[in-house]
């Protein structure tokens, strides 16, 4: 196995190969110091941004016209810190509403698979704080996710950390697949921009400077393999490409005249050069609109390879995909039942969209049983890449009927139940097409002790997760918590 450090790294890779080759082996690597993933802010370039008053907008207009009278941030200088830190004065308690308002933009809508927590100082002058962060996921995910918040209190500089794995707490606002859920993911499910939060009953003035994220080294890097290591069972066949919605006003808004979905299908096309067997063209608005490949795994099968390109017209320098193994009971599907009327093979809107040729939403699949896993994967924009992603590092994202325990449980991806691969454009790639070249898609083998590798965190004993739900906004919300 060959494990390289991948683009957003930074440090010597012996260094790298080292750590996550001992990580992988070892499989439940020990804590360790935290370590730097990336810089987020500290403040020295922030000087020509807006310093805004805290808004937020369900406020009511006369409550967003005095925000000033809330609120007030500024960049200062203080002895304790290098260059401009942030200070924040809350004058009077935030309206009501909400028990958390954005404080601060961190420009994240990705986030790198080793990332475990949020570091930053603070100083409390006066008054006390409570700080959490967090932004809704993906729509086939755990709706709106925040992290525990933390008080703070007046003293000299302090380094907090606010972990993005642990004792987590969700809503319900969009729950399309996550209703029963009985964990909590941020980190690869992250959709739109983080946020640094503030407390509703917060006051006083508070000083903020170095946000940084860290690991501890539970979360690893995306693992390439060498060739040696993968042993090829099968390719997919892709004459059995197709579209599909998971929501069902869009799919049958597709199958209109004039096709008047708002996650428009995507546009499947063949290759274009040598190296593309097809292609794909979809934007990422917000997760409803997937395309994919029948496909059953051969035995022995523990890992996908995909050979694929991605271009997207934007200055992202990594784009992300996201990938996904559709399962059913003993490898078996009823496509049929979740078809339209009309043809999916005639084009409504010519030369462009065609319908949907498929609806999986939970009401359309009320009866079949099937589950939906999930990894993430961030390439090189315009490159092409070979992603070998184990079995062991997609979590089970939604179960129905027979298969419901694999969401319950959270139990592992196994190849006799696969259906179907299919993947989407996140989104964070929501501005533009993302333009995907498909080379191959294959199902391989790994020696099992590479077949473990993970790379997000994740959660898989359930006996240790503690579901805490209660009222909040949105229809409810629940938080998740590690049990000793």
């Amino acid at each position: 196995m060959k494990l390289v450090p991948v683009t957003h790294q930074k440090g010597p890779a012996s260094v790298w190969l080292c750590l996550c080759l001992s990580a992988f082996l070892t499989g439940n690597a020990m804590a360790q110091e935290p370590r730097v993933v990336q810089p987020l802010e500290n403040f020295d370039a922030a000087a020509a941004r807006d310093m805004v008053p805290i808004t937020f907008w369900r406020w009511t207009p006369e409550q967003k016209k005095n925000a000033a009278a809330y609120s007030e941030l500024k960049l200062v200088s203080d002895a304790g810190s290098k260059g401009q830190t942030l200070k924040v004065t809350l004058k009077q308690p935030l309206p009501d509403g909400m028990d958390f308002y954005p404080l601060w933009m961190l420009g994240l809508e990705y986030l790198p698979p080793e990332t475990e927590a949020i570091r930053l100082r603070v100083k409390v002058l006066s008054g006390q704080f409570q700080i959490n962060a967090g932004s809704p996921t993906a729509y086939f995910a755990t709706s709106d996710v925040y992290t525990k918040p933390i008080s703070i209190t007046p003293g000299d500089w302090r380094t907090i950390e606010i972990s993005l794995i642990h004792d987590l707490q969700r809503n319900y606002r969009r729950p399309i697949f996550s209703q029963q859920s009985p964990v909590i993911y941020y980190t690869r499910w992250i959709q739109e921009t983080m946020r640094l939060q503030i407390g509703a009953s917060s006051q006083g003035e508070l000083l903020v400077d170095d946000i940084e994220l860290v690991t501890r080294g539970h979360g690893r890097p995306f693992a390439t393999f060498s060739h040696g290591d993968i042993r090829p069972l099968g390719e997919v066949d892709p004459a059995t490409r197709f579209t599909f919605a998971t929501d069902d006003r869009e799919f049958a808004l597709s199958h209109e005249p004039g096709n008047k979905a708002v996650r428009k299908p995507v546009i499947l096309g063949a290759g274009t050069d040598p190296r593309t067997l097809w292609t794909a063209r979809q934007r990422g608005t917000e997760e409803m609109s997937y395309f994919g490949v029948k496909a059953r795994a051969p035995k022995g099968a523990n890992a996908l390879r995909i050979t694929l390109k991605m271009e997207h017209e934007s200055a992202l320098d990594l784009l992300v995909a996201d990938i996904f193994a559709l399962v059913g009971e003993r490898a078996e599907f009823p496509w049929d039942k979740t078809t339209a009327a009309t043809s999916a093979t005639e084009a409504i809107a010519p030369g462009e969209f065609k319908p949907f040729d498929y609806c999986l939403s939970p009401s359309r699949t009320r009866d079949v049983s099937w589950g939906l896993y999930h990894a993430r994967r961030a390439v090189k924009k315009g490159e092409w890449t070979e992603m070998v992603i184990p079995f062991a590092d997609f979590v089970c994202a939604y179960g129905s009927g027979t298969l419901q325990p694999r969401q319950l449980q959270q139990q592992p991806l196994t190849a006799e139940e696969v259906v179907a691969v299919a993947m989407l454009s996140p989104w964070r790639q929501r501005r533009a097409e993302t333009h995907f070249s498909i080379g191959k898609i294959e199902f391989v083998s790994l020696p099992q002790e590479f077949a473990e590798a993970r790379s997000y965190v994740q959660v898989p004993d359930i006996s240790k997760i503690r579901l805490e739900k209660k009222p909040g906004p949105y229809g409810g919300a629940a938080s998740q918590v590690h049990a000793p």
